[in-house]
């Protein structure tokens, strides 16, 4: 080959030297190089996680200080809260496993709220609920911030590709989670309702169109949990939620076991409704339909239902409401509060189909009840 009149041959042993150099240098430094960028992704990633961490911080302590504790007394409280840590209970020998998990989240519970209380002296019942959410959240946020961090450093530290290998590809999933709980903490701080709130508000609405208003309702059945008694062209539907309208879910599980017990034996169907996670590609506010309990708790809840089922013979039927995460703890938005309708229609059909005249069924609308009044 020539080029201008320079033949192109006579350089053709430096071409090859450049390639075999090049490859050598590839097989002996690509894993380093592979390994910078990785810990530069996640460093960048780590970056966005402090800074909706300590935006978070900063949101709750503005909150916090409102209602009565200067803002040193919150900073430092709050402070000393972020590692407020709860060990799960032993699972080598699993009897009893469940009313131990019970005991210890009661614990937790009496605990945020005794927390909330000494922060917060001049709030309201309802009030100390929804700084209990946007404690939750900044702890939440701080959490995944840490342990990200203690991950990177120590992978950075021991030189393990495979570690850093698995920060960098779970990064993406692990930012997307922050930034929907992060964008949640003006909902949890202002008081408005959230996406999760969608059972609750079924009910509520469930309630209202067969005119149980809210004298109607029966307090306290179980922790911040009570019902509407209804009539339902014959049957008696006990549309239970948690109390609200503060930020709670309280204990619908066992609320419901306790109303099967008054009733002794007299409840037919028992039917679930609840946000849950939606598939990617799937619409949000879709309205899906199925057997078992929708509760999506760590498990003391879900088992106080199946448990009552099982034993009485009751048939367990569930609806959910897909959404992602951003939208379960964020502000609800309009597709899903365009998809009550849908699901109130669906629980009226199911009752008329699968129950007579005559019987009892408890509806619970399974979710946080922030911003959702009686």
């Amino acid at each position: 080959m020539q080029l201008g009149g320079v033949d192109l041959s006579q350089f053709s042993w430096l071409l090859n030297i450049a390639f075999y150099a090049f490859i050598l240098i590839f097989s002996l430094y690509g894993a380093k190089f592979q390994m910078w960028q990785w810990l530069k992704q996640i460093e960048s990633g780590l970056i966005e996680l402090k800074e909706m961490s300590i935006d978070s911080r900063d949101s709750a302590i503005a909150t916090f200080k409102q209602y009565g504790k200067s803002e040193a007394d919150v900073t430092k409280g709050i402070d000393r809260w972020l590692d407020f840590f709860t060990i799960m209970p032993v699972d080598l020998d699993p009897a009893g496993v469940l009313k131990r998990l019970d005991h210890l989240l009661d614990d937790r519970r009496d605990r945020f709220q005794e927390f909330v209380r000494e922060l917060a002296p001049n709030a309201t019942t309802s009030t100390y609920q929804n700084l209990e959410n946007t404690m939750e959240v900044t702890q939440v946020l701080s959490l995944i911030f840490r342990v990200v961090r203690h991950f990177y450093l120590l992978g950075k530290k021991t030189g393990s590709q495979i570690m850093i290998m698995q920060i960098q590809m779970q990064m993406p999933d692990l930012l997307r989670m922050a930034k929907a709980y992060y964008d949640s903490v003006e909902a949890f701080s202002d008081g408005k309702p959230i996406g999760d709130g969608i059972g609750p508000l079924v009910v509520t609405k469930f309630a209202r169109k067969y005119g149980a208003g809210p004298d109607a309702y029966v307090n306290e059945i179980g922790r911040e949990v009570g019902y509407y008694p209804v009539q339902v062209e014959g049957r008696t539907v006990y549309a239970l939620r948690a109390t609200g309208p503060g930020g709670t879910v309280g204990k619908p599980g066992f609320a419901v076991k306790t109303l099967v017990e008054q009733n002794s034996g007299g409840i037919t169907r028992i039917i679930t409704v609840d946000a849950a996670l939606k598939l990617e590609g799937e619409d949000l506010g879709r309205v899906s339909e199925g057997t078992g309990a929708a509760i999506g708790d760590p498990g003391p809840e879900k088992h106080a239902i199946e448990e009552t089922a099982t034993q009485n013979g009751i048939a367990l039927e569930a609806f959910v409401v897909k959404e992602d995460e951003a939208a379960a703890v964020g502000v609800m938005q309009k597709k899903v509060l365009e998809a009550i309708p849908d699901v109130i229609d669906r629980i009226r059909e199911a009752i008329l189909k699968r129950t007579k005249p005559g019987d009892k069924i408890v509806l619970a609308g399974i979710g946080n009840t922030m911003g959702i009044g009686l």
